[in-house]
């Protein structure tokens, strides 16, 4: 059914939900949320700043809502147009833009060198615990001309 055969009164009776699946169900393409949630306000008269506050609900709702799906890019899609089969991680990638692929570049670049300088700073801590071991090593020798038994017997010796 068409959003068009629906009156005002029935409209301003639906919930933003069910308006939003019949828009997505009507065009047969993904949203952008922005765009739906203006299109459901102005459907609806909503004032803008009942829009506001009604944002994240129909949000919420969307994605607790098994009928819809989160496409990427902060576009909404319905579940039954994509293969049962499909992980929401696949449909996540469903739209993207130029710049999402470009930030994605960058993003491979930064990450890279992440791995390197953590590489970098284990190779540092390793080095560090290296000399700190030598050290307690050499602190542990016993003195030139001193057993460690002569040592022992010494502290348990009271007389002085």
């Amino acid at each position: 059914m068409s959003i068009s055969d629906y009156n005002e009164e029935e409209i301003e009776e639906m919930s933003a939900i069910e308006l939003a699946h019949i828009l997505l169900e009507e065009e047969n393409q993904p949203y952008e949320y922005g765009s739906l949630m203006n299109r459901i306000a102005k459907l609806k008269g909503m004032a803008v700043e009942e829009t506001k506050n009604r944002q994240t609900k129909l949000f919420t709702s969307m994605n607790l809502d098994g009928r819809f799906v989160h496409l990427g890019e902060n576009h909404w899609g319905l579940r039954g147009w994509y293969p049962l089969d499909q992980s929401d991680e696949d449909l996540s990638t469903t739209v993207k833009s130029e710049d999402t692929k470009k930030n994605q570049d960058a993003s491979d670049e930064f990450e890279e060198d992440f791995d390197d300088d953590f590489e970098d700073i284990e190779d540092e801590l390793d080095e560090l615990s290296q000399e700190e071991n030598a050290e307690d090593e050499e602190k542990t020798k016993p003195l030139d001309g001193f057993d460690s038994e002569d040592v022992e017997e010494t502290e348990d010796d009271d007389s002085y």
